[in-house]
């Protein structure tokens, strides 16, 4: 109630005790003026009295009503600042969590890494102490290297100082999405450098790495180059993939194999980007124990890739559960295979198993435009870009 309703109310009782004091003696005969003075001042004070009273009552129950409404304001306010503890509690786990997994994510690549230069010391140097007796009598690697070919021994050793002299580096080549040549992955390779930055092409060592055991380590490097493009990249483009070739030597390392499955089974946030790739020998070769691992990866979302395809005559359905979700098919296989499917029927007979038909090795547009006309939706080969060093491609474009 406000100053000026209680004025009102005062100056109304007041009213009526003048009237009475004033007014009723002569109005009312036998009613005097001292019997009629008393009964105003008996009216003011009964007034008073209830006013008062009015006053008390509504102005208690308005100090209750304030102190509610600051006990429920102190409430609220405890609420939220157990919320702010909460919150606060639960944001200190998730940067406990992050740092942990990162020291995770550290140490497991450490451990892979360690692995790799074990690989180094043990198979190059050995394969290195082989060949050294059959050519001692070989100018130095240095009067040689800009031969076109280069004996076993030098190129062991130009791999044997690039793996340690980290000389081992990632190219990408794009996959475009047809007929608009737009770029929607990378197929990722390595290449090899030797002391004077000439780059060595697998051509002239990947048998040689084969029979000595590096292959593996080899694959294993480009990998964890991927992976290192991939965490620089960060959330830019999210549906852009990463194909990288898995040997059939990694798989079948059974120290680094175990340890590499392990590594993507607490990675796995890296299936939405890593396309892992298998030629269709291996693919057809894969023991039980490999099979089993690779699905166990799968069911955490990685996906699978087969190329270096001779065959075009196999089980889709079996290859689809089996997590392959792209299939390579050399252009000049397209045009011109003998296979149970038709050309025209080819790319549906492949998305009818959720896997999509890459086809590679296109090097004119001749070629282009024969695959065209069979509907084909993605494209890989010189024609569209060559492998180049990933450090010179704007990924994030």
């Amino acid at each position: 109630m406000t100053l000026l309703t209680h004025i009102l109310i005062a100056a109304t009782y007041a009213l009526i005790a003048a009237l009475v004091a004033f007014v009723f003696p002569g109005l009312f005969e036998g009613f005097d003026d001292i019997t009629a003075r008393i009964s105003g001042a008996v009216i003011f004070l009964i007034g008073l009295q209830f006013h008062s009273m009015y006053i008390w009552k509504f102005g208690k129950e308005d100090t209750v009503n304030r102190l509610l409404a600051l006990h429920q304001d102190y409430q609220v306010s405890l609420d939220r600042l157990e919320e702010s503890k909460t919150e606060l509690a639960e944001l200190r786990e998730k940067i406990y969590k992050l740092d942990s997994r990162q020291n995770t994510e550290i140490i497991s690549e450490m451990h892979v890494l360690q692995t790799l230069l074990g690989q180094v010391i043990e198979k190059s140097g050995k394969s290195l102490d082989k060949k050294a007796g059959g050519e001692a009598g070989e100018p130095h690697i240095r009067d040689r290297i800009e031969q076109r070919d280069h004996s076993d021994g030098e190129v062991l050793n130009i791999m044997h100082h690039a793996l340690e002299g980290n000389k081992v580096d990632l190219y990408l080549q794009p996959i475009v999405a047809l007929p608009s040549r737009r770029v929607i992955h990378y197929e990722c390779y390595s290449r090899v450098r030797d002391e004077e930055d000439n780059v060595i092409f697998p051509s002239q060592y990947i048998k040689l790495a084969e029979d000595s055991g590096l292959v593996g380590t080899l694959d294993n490097l480009l990998l964890f180059r991927c992976i290192q493009v991939i965490r620089r990249l960060g959330p830019r483009r999210p549906g852009l993939r990463f194909f990288c070739n898995i040997s059939s030597v990694s798989l079948n390392d059974k120290e680094f194999f175990p340890q590499f499955i392990d590594f993507m089974m607490e990675n796995n946030e890296l299936s939405d980007r890593l396309i892992f790739e298998f030629s269709q020998k291996d693919v057809l070769r894969h023991t039980p124990l490999v099979g089993r691992s690779l699905a166990t990866l799968g069911r955490r979302g990685f996906r699978f890739s087969m190329d270096q395809i001779v065959d075009l005559n196999m089980d889709l359905a079996d290859l689809s559960s089996r997590y392959f979700r792209y299939a390579k098919v050399d252009a000049r296989m397209i045009l011109g295979q003998e296979a149970d499917i038709q050309s025209d029927d080819l790319k549906e007979a492949f998305s009818r198993y959720d896997i999509d038909l890459i086809a590679e090795k296109i090097e004119t547009d001749e070629t282009i435009i024969e695959i065209l006309d069979f509907g084909m939706d993605y494209g890989q080969g010189y024609l569209f870009g060559e492998p180049r060093l990933s450090s010179d491609i704007r990924l994030d474009l």
